[in-house]
Order: structure tokens, then sequence, then C-alpha cells
């Protein structure tokens, strides 16, 4: 039997078994564009578009619908890009576990800056608003809903010890939920929200945070076997 035809020159496996994309320079670069566009397709950046289109939008269809075609559409680049990066290197070669602290780091600072800045384009806008409290509703129950989705995620990284994610998401959590904490406050006096009125807002985000559970879940397993 004839050995499968290598695309690009792996490292000699008596030195280097394992190998991970940005090892070679054949694959870096859609390994980074995909890591790149898989950021733009996670909850966070889906509720910053939100929040973004809220606010420059006069409906309640734009807001959910174009940042979910964004994402949807980053999302399947992304995995086309990731799959194709790995394609390089034989699966039992695959260096699923290799510690990518910076690219971490990076992605999850990324991701909760994105919400912090589309969350205050959205307070900043709904001050100057004459608003009914059913419209603030949608964006500031998702941001809630994340937040909450993150503090679950922030303690079972803890009870895992996964040292370098748990600073990365413990920074990651303070900055949205002050984020999430000035909407509240920005709300004018006496049209304060109560928590039923978050609970469409929440269940749309937890619909989005299930399916990119799924998605990422089901792309591992394309991807690594």
């Amino acid at each position: 039997m004839n050995p499968i035809e290598e695309k690009v020159q792996l490292p000699d496996p008596e030195t280097q078994f394992l190998v991970h994309p940005v090892d070679l320079p054949g694959a870096r670069r859609e390994f980074l564009t995909g890591w790149w566009l898989g950021i733009v397709a996670t909850p966070q950046v889906y509720t910053a578009l939100l929040a973004f289109f809220w606010a420059v939008s006069n409906n309640y269809v734009t807001p959910i619908l174009v940042p979910l075609v964004l994402v949807v559409i980053a999302g399947w680049m992304s995995s086309k890009l990731t799959r194709g990066a790995w394609d390089y290197i034989p699966r039992k070669r695959h260096d699923i576990d290799r510690p990518m602290t910076t690219m971490t780091i990076a992605a999850s600072l990324i991701t909760s800056l994105a919400l912090f800045a589309g969350l205050l384009t959205f307070m900043v806008w709904a001050v100057s608003q004459d608003l009914v409290p059913g419209f603030s509703a949608y964006p500031l129950g998702m941001g809630a809903a994340i937040v909450l989705i993150m503090a679950g995620e922030l303690l079972v990284k803890l009870v895992k010890r996964r040292s370098v994610e748990v600073a990365s998401d413990a920074i990651s959590l303070v900055v949205v939920a002050g984020a999430v904490g000035i909407g509240f406050g920005v709300l004018p006096a006496g049209r304060e929200l109560a928590p039923v009125d978050l609970l469409p807002g929440a269940a749309i985000l937890l619909g989005v945070w299930l399916s990119w559970l799924l998605f990422t879940h089901v792309e591992a397993r394309r991807n690594h076997g």
C-alpha cells in the first residue's frame, strides 16, 4: 500500500510526533484566518452586534436577523478554513491538546471588549430616547443571560483547574458584567425591567449559545475524528 502523500513537509515524527497547524507555514494562515472568523461566530459577538443594530435600526427584526446571518456565515467560513488547516496533518498526529495561551487570552478579551462596545453603543443611544421598557428588554436580557453563562463556564474551568483560561475568562466576566450593570443603571426612573421582561432576550441568547456549543462539538469531531 502506498503511503498517503503529505501536502506539506511535516516535522520528523521521531523528534516531534504531534503537530499543530501553527507549526506549518502552509497551514498557519488558514488556521489563523479561521480563528479570527471563529471569534466573530461566538455568542458574545452576536450579542454585541444585536445591541449595535438595536440602536441603529427602527424595528425588532433587523437587530436579530442581521447579526444571526453574519455569525452563521463567519462560523461556516471559520469551520471550512480550520478543517482545511488540520487536513495538512494526518489525524493520528493532530496536537489537539496543545496549550494556546496567547490565543486563548486574546480571544477572550476580544469577545468581551466587543460585547462591551456593543452594549455601550446601545446604552448611549437608549439614554437619549423615550423608549418603552420592552424595547430595552431584549439586549439587556441577552446581556444578563451571557453573564450567567460566562459565570457558569468560569466555575467549570475552576473545578478543572485550567488556570490560563480562568484568568482570561474572569477578566472578561468582569468587563461584560460591568457593561450589563451599567445598562440596567441607565434605564429611566420608573421604567425598570421586571425579571420576566428579560426572558425573551435570554431565551434567544440561550438558543444561540446551545447552537454554538453543538456546532463547535460537531466541527471538532469532523476535524479530529
